[in-house]
């Protein structure tokens, strides 16, 4: 009878100890994330918006050259569909056809905005 009163406390000391030791890990993260944009909180509205404008003109550049690996992932892939056109009837030639007119538009879209710049008088710049 003891020994199973033991056994009983033991296992409720054991999960109290964890519970504790969750809750204790679970408001230390929510004190440092709490805390942690208040101490790197030194700008203004202003700031705010000049750091998502700095932001979105570098992301340009990269979204440019990851546009242009999807082109040419696509061509590949619309020849291997091609290819492969002929052993598999589930490919259609109107979803190759698609594939490959996608993927050339893909790879041409720097060329569409600098043309752009340059009929609407801008001084063209290189965006990729």
């Amino acid at each position: 009878m003891m020994t199973r009163l033991y056994c009983a406390l033991y296992a409720r000391a054991l999960m109290l100890s964890e519970a504790l030791r969750r809750r204790m890990l679970r408001v230390l993260s929510a004190w440092l994330a709490f805390i942690s944009p208040m101490a790197m909180a030194d700008g203004d509205i202003a700031d705010i918006l000049n750091r998502f404008a700095e932001g979105s003109r570098s992301g340009t550049t990269s979204v440019l050259v990851m546009v242009q690996l999807a082109g040419v992932c696509g061509v590949i892939g619309s020849v291997f569909a091609a290819k492969g056109m002929k052993n598999n009837p589930q490919i259609k030639l109107w979803m190759v056809a698609l594939g490959l007119v996608t993927s050339l538009l893909l790879l041409g879209i720097p060329e569409l905005i600098k043309r752009g710049q340059t009929q609407m008088g801008m001084t063209p710049v290189s965006v990729g």
